[in-house]
C-alpha cells in the first residue's frame, strides 16, 4: 500500500493552493476561523437555504402565481436534480480536484439563485430551484477539509467545525425570511439576499479555499450515475407525493417499486464496475455505512421535528392548542436548536476524541429518545419547546458530528469526494422520510369541521421521533472506532512539486 510520509500541510497543497495559503496566512485571523466562516456562509447558501424558503411558501406561491402543487414541486426540484449530480460532482472532485468542482458547484448556486430571483412564473422559478440542486458544494467542502486533516484529532475538529457552521446556517435561515417580511420586504428581496450571499461565498472560496495534490485516475461511471439518479428521483417523487396520491395508489406503489429495482440493479453494477461511482466495497466498512445511516437519520429527525414544531407554533390558539405565531415568531421559537448546534459543534471535537465516534453517536441517539418521550406529554408551554430544542441541538451535535468524523477518518486521500457524496445519497434517501411521516401522522385525523390536526396527533409524532432516537442509537452501536487513514486510495497519485513530496511504497 502506498503511504505519504510528509506532513498534511505539504501534501494538501497544489501550486495554486500555495498562493491560497499565503492569502490565508496574511489575514489577521486564524485560518481555521476563516474556513469556518466560509463554511457557515456556504451552509446557508447551499444546504439550509430551504429553511429560509419553507416558511415563505405561501408568499412564494402568490409571487410566482403557483398552485400549492407547484409550490411543493419547487421544494422537491432541488432534491430530484441533485440525485444525479451530487454524487457525480463529488466523485469528479477526486478525479479533477475538489477545489475546481467546489467552485463549479458554487457557480451553479449563484445561477440558480439569480434564476429564482428574476423568475416571472412557475416554470422559471422551479427551474431555478432545480439548478440549485445540481450543486455538490456542501459534500465537496467536507472533502476539502478532510484533505487538510493530518491527524485523527484534526478530522474530529473539522467535523465539529462544519456542524457548528451548520448550526449558524440553520439559525440564520430560520430568521431570514420572516425578518425580511416583517420589515416590509418581499419574497424577491429574500431571494436577492440569497443571491448576494452565494456570490460572496463563491468569491471567498476562490480566494481562500485550498486544493489537494491528490488525483484519482479513474474513468467516469456514467451507468452508475444514471441508475442511482433514477432510483433517488423515483424515491423522492414517490415519498413526496405519497400523502397526496395515497400510499396505496398505483402511481405511488409504481414509483417506490421502480426505486427499489433501480437501487438493486445499481448496487449489482457498482460491485462489478472497475471504477464505480460509489464503491460499495469501501462503503461497507463499519466506519462508513453505520455512520451514513446515523447521520441521515438524525438529520431526518431534526428536519421533521422542526417542521412539526413550526406547524404547532403557527396553529391559531382559538382551535384549542397552538400559539398563533407569525413566520418570524416561528423562527424565534426554532432559534435555540440552531444556536446550540453552532455552539455544541465547536465543542464536539474534544468529546469525540475522548470517547470515540461510536459512543458519541449513541449518546446523541439516546438523548433524542429521552427528550421526545418527555416532550410527548409536555409540549403546551413555551419553555418546554425551548428545553426540547436545546436538547435536540445537543443530540444532533453529538450524533451528526461523530458520524461525519467516523467516515472521514476512514476516507483515504482520493476517496473524500466519493465518501462525502455517498453520505449525501444516504441523506437524500432517508431524510425525505421525516417530513412525509410528520404529514401523514398529523393529517390522519382532524378537529371536527376544520382542517386542523387533532392535538393528540402531535403526541404520536413525538413518540415516532423517540423511537427513531432508539434506532439511531442501535445503528451507532455498529460503528467502528478507527484512527485516520492517510494511505492513498487505489489509483490515486500525488501531483505537484516532487521535491516537496516524498512517497514510498
Amino acid at each position: 500500500m502506498t503511504e505519504v510520509s510528509v506532513p498534511l500541510e505539504a501534501a494538501a497543497l497544489t501550486r495554486r493552493g500555495t498562493s491560497v495559503d499565503r492569502r490565508l496566512n496574511a489575514l489577521p485571523i486564524p485560518p481555521a476561523v476563516t474556513i469556518g466562516f466560509i463554511g457557515s456562509l456556504l451552509v446557508i447558501s447551499a444546504d439550509t437555504e430551504t429553511l429560509a424558503v419553507v416558511p415563505l411558501l405561501g408568499a412564494i406561491n402568490e409571487t410566482f402565481h403557483m398552485t400549492s402543487a407547484q409550490g411543493a414541486w419547487s421544494l422537491s426540484a432541488s432534491t430530484i436534480a441533485g440525485a444525479a449530480t451530487v454524487p457525480l460532482l463529488a466523485r469528479l472532485g477526486d478525479i479533477f480536484g475538489v477545489r475546481r468542482m467546489l467552485l463549479i458547484s458554487l457557480l451553479f448556486i449563484v445561477v440558480g439563485n439569480i434564476v429564482c430571483a428574476v423568475a416571472t412564473g412557475p416554470s422559471i422559478y422551479i427551474g431555478g430551484r432545480a439548478i440549485l440542486g445540481i450543486s455538490a458544494a456542501y459534500p465537496l467542502f467536507y472533502a476539502v477539509l478532510r484533505l487538510r486533516a493530518g491527524t485523527t484529532g484534526g478530522v474530529d475538529r473539522i467535523s465539529g467545525l462544519m456542524t457548528a457552521a451548520m448550526g449558524a446556517g440553520i439559525a440564520i435561515s430560520f430568521l431570514l425570511g420572516g425578518f425580511v417580511l416583517d420589515q416590509g420586504g418581499t419574497v424577491r428581496h429574500v431571494l436577492w439576499i440569497m443571491t448576494a450571499l452565494s456570490v460572496l461565498v463563491l468569491a471567498l472560496a476562490w480566494a481562500f479555499v485550498p486544493d489537494s495534490t491528490t488525483r484519482t485516475r479513474s474513468s467516469i461511471d456514467y451507468l452508475g450515475t444514471i441508475l442511482v439518479a433514477g432510483a433517488l428521483s423515483a424515491l423522492s417523487i414517490g415519498i413526496g407525493q405519497g400523502n397526496k396520491w395515497g400510499w396505496t395508489s398505483s402511481k405511488t406503489i409504481a414509483l417506490l417499486a421502480v426505486a427499489v429495482v433501480l437501487m438493486v440493479v445499481w448496487a449489482m453494477w457498482e460491485l462489478k464496475c472497475q471504477d464505480p461511482l460509489l464503491d460499495l466495497r469501501i462503503m461497507r466498512r463499519r466506519e462508513v455505512w453505520p455512520a451514513y445511516l446515523a447521520a441521515a437519520a438524525i438529520a431526518s429527525v431534526a428536519i421533521a421535528s422542526t417542521l412539526a414544531i413550526s406547524f404547532y407554533v403557527q396553529t391559531p390558539a382559538a382551535v384549542g392548542y397552538g400559539f398563533g405565531g407569525t413566520v418570524l415568531a416561528t423562527g424565534v421559537y426554532l432559534l435555540p436548536v440552531g444556536l446550540i448546534i453552532a455552539f455544541g459543534g465547536s465543542l464536539m471535537g474534544p468529546v469525540i476524541g475522548a470517547i470515540g465516534p461510536r459512543a458519541s453517536a449513541v449518546a446523541g441517539g439516546v438523548l433524542a429518545a429521552v427528550m421526545f418521550f418527555w416532550f410527548a406529554s409536555n409540549h403546551t408551554e413555551t419553555w418546554q419547546y425551548i428545553v426540547a430544542l436545546v436538547i435536540l441541538g445537543l443530540s444532533y451535535s453529538l450524533t451528526y458530528t461523530a458520524s461525519m468524523a467516523s467516515f472521514l477518518r476512514a476516507a483515504r486521500p482520493g476517496e473524500g469526494g466519493m465518501l462525502t457524496g455517498g453520505a449525501r445519497v444516504a441523506n437524500t434517501a432517508i431524510a425525505s422520510l421525516g417530513p412525509t411521516i410528520v404529514t401523514a401522522v398529523l393529517t390522519a385525523s382532524f378537529i371536527p369541521n376544520t382542517a386542523v390536526p387533532r392535538p393528540e396527533n402531535y403526541d404520536y409524532v413525538w413518540l415516532v421521533f423517540a423511537a427513531s432516537g432508539l434506532v439511531i442509537a442501535a445503528v451507532a452501536l455498529l460503528m467502528k472506532n478507527s484512527p485516520i487513514d492517510q494511505s492513498l486510495a487505489d489509483k490515486t497519485q500525488l501531483i505537484g512539486d516532487s521535491t516537496e513530496l516524498e512517497v514510498r511504497s
